[in-house]
């Protein structure tokens, strides 16, 4: 069974090959000024040329994500935390708690034998998403990646208590200007990403092992601030980005084999 998965996002376009249970290829595409279809296109055709294999000899191909309406390759959609859900199980198979923080979301889903239990969202504010981490990284003159080596070198425990993206901007700006160190801001910021994610968690009942996926769950200073924050372990797979696109590529076999 050969099929595909491919997940839009806010930010970037994945697409992953899948070969009775062997990944053939998996890209990330940035979103920059393209049109969404451009986009999904540019990964789709790089993923089926890592994979060798013709569009034409794919079984089946599913797309998810909040773009998903935009990936005409696929002939069927599914929602993101049944993909999410489908390929943490397939990576990870203890993980009974997955958080998928990205550009746009944060979402915390209990999970069983691949399938969600339970889901619980952040509203659609930038608090608590990838979003409000690069305005804060934009502040403090630094990239996404760079802010999270910076906050692992944090010496000073402080606090950015806004939960709203706009004044915890006019927080951050300030405690600039109180010349506290940028590593101890970093670390902040990342401190309150995690206590709202917590939230999330706890909400949608918290069983470990926890796993986290998502664009976010590639930076350090997040994985640190959330372990802090939680007192266990966070597992991420290799490519968090991809695990989407993995769980819609796992559902398109299944749905052809049936």
């Amino acid at each position: 069974m050969l099929t595909a998965g491919i997940d839009v996002g806010f930010e970037n376009a994945k697409a992953l090959i899948l070969k009775d249970g062997e990944i053939l290829a998996q890209v990330v595409v940035a979103n920059g000024r393209e049109d969404m279809g451009q986009v999904i296109a540019r990964a789709w055709q790089e993923a089926l040329g890592r994979a060798g294999v013709p569009a034409g000899a794919l079984d089946r191909t599913l797309a998810t994500g909040d773009g998903r309406a935009y990936a005409t390759q696929a002939q069927e959609q599914a929602s993101e935390a049944r993909c999410c859900a489908r390929g943490t199980a397939w990576l990870m198979p203890s993980a009974r708690t997955v958080l998928d923080m990205g550009a746009e979301t944060c979402m915390a889903i209990r999970i069983g034998k691949g399938v969600p239990l339970n889901i619980v969202r952040n509203d659609r504010c930038a608090s608590g998403t990838g979003r409000s981490l690069k305005m804060a990284a934009k502040i403090l003159g630094l990239s996404l990646e760079d802010m999270g080596a910076c906050a692992l070198l944090s010496r000073e425990e402080i606090s950015i208590n806004n939960t709203c993206a706009v004044f915890a901007e006019s927080e951050i700006i300030s405690k600039i200007h109180h010349k506290h160190r940028l590593e101890d801001i970093a670390m902040a910021v990342f401190r309150g990403l995690a206590r709202r994610a917590h939230s999330l968690l706890v909400k949608v009942g918290l069983e470990q092992d926890l796993a986290m996926v998502g664009g976010l769950a590639g930076n350090p200073g997040m994985i640190q601030a959330l372990q802090a924050e939680l007192g266990c372990q966070v597992l991420v797979p290799e490519r968090p980005m991809v695990v989407g696109a993995l769980g819609a590529a796992l559902i398109a076999a299944e749905k052809g084999g049936s």
